[in-house]
């Protein structure tokens, strides 16, 4: 019996996979290390730099006051700061009800927490919230007359911002409107003596709303007519750049019948301002501009009716600290 041979099968060579890793490449695994590593080092010297810089800015300038190292404002100051902010800005906030004429009742003023919580004890022990008299002091010892106060019936007091609001409903403060004949009002007088006597009926006048043009002013008695704007150097750019003055906030522009120190000026700019901006008042008030005189001698005005702005069109010249002009109609030099 004759035996088959053993079937030989073939075997079939394994098909290659499209899907299997190709070999690493040492060098290349090399350099992404590399570069890894480098990115790493040179975000660690950056760092390192800028804060080499900032304790050498530090080390090198004048370090800012802490503000807990300031000094603390008396309690005059904030009520003279509460005070203003209800007045001008905060009454209807408040809760309070403000008059046209800018007048709120003291008694209400005084139970705001922004007022009561004044400590005006100081130095006598103990605690006391301002009264009628700490207000009294504040308005006759304010230097800019920033409030006035009244008794209307008997021992009930209302108080008021003279300016500076920015309470739409407030319109019938006691300013007089400014025109032509009666600038004069605006004059620093720097004479003599005597012209104080004739300032003083002027400026009284002027708070009670009944001063009277009666052809009879002595102009050899009155001054240059100057009505500035004060502002900072940074504000001025802005200033030029939008094409005048704006209210921004407030109901008016705020200028002054003077430079800052000047016989007479007692408001209107602060003592810090480095840019003055001359105001052609007599050109505006032709162009229908409208200004009124505050009983504390702040020329104000809305600016024009529509825009709201006080172009720079009646700008006379701007002026540092010192006087010296740095920019004029004819220059673009700020």
């Amino acid at each position: 019996m004759s035996s088959e041979p053993p079937t030989v099968v073939a075997q079939q060579p394994q098909a290659s996979t499209s899907s299997a890793d190709p070999p690493v490449n040492p060098e290349r695994k090399a350099r992404k290390e590399a570069a890894k590593q480098l990115k790493a080092q040179q975000s660690a010297d950056k760092k390192a730099a800028a804060a080499a810089a900032r304790a050498s800015q530090a080390s090198s300038s004048k370090p800012k006051p802490d503000k807990a190292q300031r000094k603390p404002q008396s309690s005059e100051e904030q009520l003279s700061r509460g005070l203003a902010y209800i007045l001008r800005h905060g009454a209807e906030k408040e809760g309070l009800a403000i008059r046209n004429d800018g007048y709120i009742r003291l008694e209400d003023v005084l139970d705001r927490p922004r007022v009561k919580s004044v400590d005006m004890a100081e130095g006598e022990g103990g605690k006391r919230r301002p009264g009628l008299e700490d207000v009294r002091k504040i308005v006759e010892s304010n230097d800019k007359k920033r409030f006035e106060l009244t008794e209307e019936e008997q021992g009930e007091w209302w108080v008021r911002a003279v300016q500076g609001h920015s309470l739409k409903s407030v319109v019938e403060l006691q300013h007089v409107p400014l025109t032509l004949d009666n600038l004069y009002l605006l004059s620093v007088r720097q004479q003599d003596e005597e012209d104080e006597d004739d300032g003083l009926v002027d400026e009284v006048d002027a708070k009670l709303g009944g001063l009277q043009i009666d052809g009879e002013h002595d102009a050899s008695k009155t001054g240059p007519v100057q009505v500035i704007h004060g502002t900072y150097t940074a504000a001025w750019e802005s200033i030029l750049e939008s094409g005048g003055l704006k209210p921004m906030s407030r109901n008016h522009i705020h200028l002054s019948k003077g430079k800052f120190g000047d016989k007479g000026v007692i408001s209107g700019m602060r003592k810090s301002a480095n840019r003055l901006i001359y105001i052609d008042i007599e050109r505006a008030i032709q162009d229908g501009i409208e200004f009124v005189l505050s009983s504390n001698g702040v020329v104000l005005t809305p600016g024009d009716k529509e825009s709201r702005l006080l172009g720079s069109k009646y700008f006379d010249k701007v002026e540092d600290q010192k006087g010296n002009t740095v920019w004029s109609p004819s220059s673009t030099t700020s």
